[in-house]
């Protein structure tokens, strides 16, 4: 009758919104839902006679849903599980949401290559946590560097930021990531969360992928990380994180990624700067470097602000090319905790019709509407 109870209950949350967050619970279990209606426009000039389909351009509409889950096993210990998926709407009802890039060949010949990216998984994992020794989850999940790297991961619109460290979705274990099991656990009164002061220690090991889907090395081959993190009371933490890929083919290095990072959040303040180096990680032979910036306020009467800063820096050969170069300008207004509208500028720093390495777009800025529940 509970288990029943329980699926009515839930049913009738996935229906409306309106809904708390908390689903079910009791002393035993516990099922909490959340997501996101997000309906955003991109705003900009392509690069002069560019044929490249993948400029931040026109609609950028979603819906995420999230499921979260735990049951007690003993004593402290419980099982847990998450889910969390994204529907891309796009610009129409179509059935497919097809995206396509076109690539230029040393000939002069142009390859089209296309996907659809309609429904994502972005989170599917499961485990075990407890009170004293942390939690283990095996999955899709983020890597143990997200922790440091996500402090400047802060754009108040879908599609900006998180762009120069290097780190990212199926990026040989650093992002959201499958086949990885992590560790993560927290110390002092950070993990009895009677204050924000304490440290958290994560560690990632993503195996290697051999199915159809995984076509890239850099989501396909192995991968391990850790990260650690010092959170004082004040708002202030201190991080950094390392993550190694492994490249199964012949004469390719191992991809290295370091991050060191430093934030601050006393909610009303927040400032994050990031710094990531990295050898061989965006392709064999390319070394990197890159910035990441945050600063925000938000204010007591709903309106919000945000500048974001993103610098990269390749090395090849001894050849440096900037390969990102960007900063961000955004404000948004909250009605409530779940209701906020946004406006967002970009401003490149790379000639968008002269650099080949710069997007196939001029500045550009987004205006989105954005509901959580």
């Amino acid at each position: 009758m509970k288990k029943l109870t329980a699926v009515a209950v839930a049913l009738m949350a996935a229906t409306s919104v309106a809904q708390a967050a908390d689903v079910y619970k009791n002393e035993q279990m516990s099922l909490d839902m959340y997501g996101r209606i997000y309906a955003g426009q991109f705003f900009g000039e392509k690069k002069d006679g560019t044929e490249d389909y993948s400029a931040k351009l026109g609609a950028n509409q979603f819906i995420r849903f999230g499921v979260k889950a735990d049951s007690a096993i003993t004593g402290t210990m419980k099982a847990i599980g998450q889910y969390e998926a994204q529907f891309n709407i796009g610009d129409s009802e179509k059935i497919n949401n097809v995206s396509c890039s076109t690539t230029e060949a040393g000939d002069g010949t142009h390859t089209t290559t296309c996907s659809d990216d309609k429904i994502r998984t972005r989170l599917a994992f499961a485990g075990v946590k407890s009170d004293n020794f942390g939690q283990v989850t095996f999955g899709r999940q983020k890597g143990a560097v997200s922790q440091v790297a996500d402090w400047t991961d802060v754009a108040l619109s879908d599609g900006y930021g998180a762009d120069a460290l290097g780190h990212g979705a199926d990026k040989f274990g650093t992002g959201r990531s499958s086949d990885l099991l992590k560790y993560s656990a927290k110390f002092g009164d950070l993990k009895s969360g009677k204050s924000n002061q304490g440290a958290q220690l994560d560690l990632s090991y993503k195996f290697d992928g051999n199915t159809t889907e995984e076509k890239t090395s850099a989501s396909a081959d192995a991968a391990y990380g850790l990260s650690a993190a010092y959170y004082f009371n004040n708002g202030l933490g201190f991080g950094a994180g390392y993550n190694v890929g492994n490249r199964d083919k012949a004469g390719e290095e191992d991809a290295k990624l370091a991050i060191v990072g430093v934030m601050f959040d006393n909610k009303s303040l927040y400032a994050a700067l990031n710094y990531a180096d990295g050898s061989d990680y965006l392709a064999t032979g390319t070394d990197h470097t890159g910035w990441e910036a945050a600063l925000g306020y938000n204010f007591s009467n709903g309106f919000g602000l945000m500048a974001v800063y993103d610098k990269q820096e390749s090395d090849k050969a001894g050849t440096k090319t900037d390969t990102v170069d960007y900063y961000t300008l955004g404000a948004q207004y909250k009605f409530n905790k779940s209701l906020r509208v946004i406006g967002e500028y970009r401003i490149q720093g790379l000639n968008a019709k002269s650099d080949t390495t710069a997007e196939a777009v001029e500045n550009d800025y987004q205006l989105a509407a954005r509901y959580d529940f």
